[in-house]
């Protein structure tokens, strides 16, 4: 496995020569695999000379683990350097972990994260940057003051911290899901028509199904882009949501139909057993289906829910990748079955990292074959 050697070539120029590696080479699969044994949260900010990471760790056992931090010019740079930032602890439980580092600005664009314990080694990429742009100082916390990791609140109450008072521009979250790769290739950079702006104080309410572009001044080039979603999500449990999230697998007859109809719990239940035959089999599917879903939503919700991007599709589809690699510009996804897909990467005024998936004829053929597949149940 290309993985594999990979990762035997890390670990040896770490043990041997110290921090000498192209982290575009490194596989972060485990980051896409919601049964690692360690999930790694982020928020940054800058404030003056300082970049300020919020890093949140959720892990079987706090104490077991050890951290060491490298920073480095991009995903491809050969040149790096180990650092000790000013660690303050915002939360420390038993399983749970909330630091604050703090890290001089400096013209490195990359933190590598390296936790490990024993023989298991895992490393978490943090990008100090949007583009060639500095994150904002602002950022949103919760109800207990720590920072809210996630780029979506599905609670009230929550606020903002480093200013008096807050610029913001709502905009409605885009009901459209990512195009299947049959459809013609869309436009790199995201758009969104505007609903409002607004001024408010350190906290207010949002509107559930809009996202909000927040800066501490009008002219700032940077904000925190935050969507509003109901307290339940990443699930999803109206009819009409579960509906709209089965795009991928339906044909447009399909969709009108289930739209339309007058009995819409009866048209979802007729789809799912006509297709996988039983009302067990079926009742299976769904939950592996929806599972995926939630997975996304929980992964990849930007400015809109996870599983209308580009890679939650992706991953809904065809599942979680065996080896992810990224660069500056690319990541790149490998499955075991010898599947492959890359998503170019760019900075948006909505998202730090925005992923479009590169289509070709090739890819649009096998797409039909995995639809196909999964509604004969081969996947099961």
């Amino acid at each position: 496995m290309k993985g594999t050697r990979i990762l035997f070539f890390l670990f040896t120029c770490f043990s041997l020569v110290g921090y000498s590696i192209n982290f575009s080479r490194v596989n972060v699969a485990w980051q896409y695999d919601p049964n690692a044994p360690i999930k790694i949260e982020h928020r940054v900010v800058t404030i003056g000379e300082r970049f300020r990471v919020f890093l949140h760790l959720k892990v079987d056992s706090v104490d077991q683990w050890n951290y060491e931090f490298l920073m480095q010019d991009g995903y491809e740079s050969e040149s790096h350097e180990e650092v000790s930032p000013r660690l303050d602890t915002l939360r420390n439980g038993k399983n749970d972990l909330i630091l604050s580092l703090d890290l001089e600005r400096g013209n490195s664009d990359l933190l590598v994260i390296k936790i490990f314990r024993f023989e298991e080694y895992y490393y978490y990429d943090i990008g100090l940057r949007i583009g060639n742009l500095p994150f904002p100082a602002i950022y949103p916390v919760d109800a207990d003051g720590l920072p809210i990791f996630k780029n979506y609140v599905n609670r009230s109450g929550f606020q903002w911290m480093n200013s008096q008072t807050f610029h913001a521009m709502k905009f409605l979250e885009s009901p459209d899901p990512a195009d299947p790769p049959m459809a013609d290739m869309k436009p790199l950079a995201p758009g969104a028509d505007l609903d409002t702006s607004f001024i408010f104080s350190d906290s207010i309410s949002f509107e559930d199904g809009y996202f909000y572009t927040v800066r501490d001044d009008s002219l700032a080039s940077t904000g925190v882009t935050v969507l509003k979603t109901p307290p339940y999500f990443p699930e999803y449990r109206k009819l009409t949501e579960l509906v709209e999230a089965m795009f991928y697998l339906t044909s447009e007859a399909e969709k009108k139909s289930l739209l339309n109809s007058k009995d819409l719990k009866k048209s979802f239940d007729s789809f799912w057993i006509n297709n996988f035959n039983t009302k067990p089999r079926a009742r299976s599917a769904i939950r592996k289906y929806y599972n995926a879903v939630e997975l996304s939503n929980r992964t990849f919700t930007d400015f809109k829910s996870g599983w209308k991007t580009d890679r939650g599709m992706m991953f809904i589809v065809f599942g979680k990748p065996d080896e992810v690699y990224r660069t500056n510009s690319l990541e790149e996804w490998y499955y075991d079955s010898g599947n492959s897909f890359e998503f170019t990467v760019i900075s948006s005024y909505f998202s730090a990292r925005t992923y479009t998936l590169r289509r070709n004829k090739d890819l649009e053929e096998l797409w039909y074959k995995q639809i196909a597949s999964i509604r004969r149940g081969i996947n099961e």
